[in-house]
């Protein structure tokens, strides 16, 4: 599966599957993965040649798809093995969940990935 868009709350595939987040948010935090991130990417981190992200063919299984990052994010695996990251920020004064979930047809908790900013 190919990337089709990319937005703050997730990216869709060109199969129609959605990648998104969720957090229970309170009125004094913002926990979330940093989608728009991918789109940083212009060099293959395989070859260090050009690329396109909307050319790279993904995993479809999300265990294969998602390697977790403890503390920072993500990695997004490619069908070839490449790797690309989305950071993920906890940014609250501490008091608050850090829970971070991933949605792909089935929920991955992603709690450990994000980085603390604590206020």
């Amino acid at each position: 599966m190919k990337i089709a868009k990319i937005s703050n709350e997730m990216i869709k595939f060109d199969n129609g599957f959605e990648l998104t987040y969720y957090h229970e948010q309170d009125c004094c935090e913002n926990v979330y993965a940093d989608f728009k991130f991918l789109k940083s990417y212009n060099l293959s981190t395989v070859t260090g040649k050009k690329i396109n992200i909307y050319n790279i063919d993904f995993e479809e299984d999300i265990k294969k798809l998602i390697e977790c990052i403890t503390g920072q994010g993500f990695n997004m695996i490619s069908k070839i093995g490449e790797k690309f990251f989305i950071p993920c920020y906890n940014e609250q004064n501490g008091y608050y969940s850090e829970n971070l979930a991933l949605i792909l047809n089935q929920i991955i908790d992603i709690t450990s990935c994000e980085k603390d900013d604590e206020v």
